[in-house]
């Protein structure tokens, strides 16, 4: 299996990923910038998040983002840096 990245599109993409993370976690500050053909930075500030380690932050903005990190023309290759904090 060959994994395809789609380097077309990655302001398009970044916006997609935001409202994914916007559904899951309302009222979060999302930030999500593309680096190149398939690697993004995501920064994400919630309420959500209070009372959970890293790990735990991390799992919920890659359950939301999950769908766009899958499969042989998954638009995502890479998150090179995610932030994670509480307001």
């Amino acid at each position: 299996m060959t994994l395809k990245i789609l380097s077309a599109g990655g302001d398009e993409v970044a916006g997609d990923m935001r409202q994914a993370i916007e559904e899951l976690l309302p009222g979060a500050q999302v930030q999500v910038n593309p680096q190149g053909a398939g690697h993004f930075v995501v920064r994400v500030v919630s309420e959500a998040f209070e009372g959970k380690g890293p790990v735990q932050r991390q799992q919920l903005v890659y359950g939301a983002i999950a769908r766009f990190m899958s499969g042989d023309t998954a638009p995502v290759h890479a998150i090179d840096r995610m932030e994670t904090q509480t307001p």
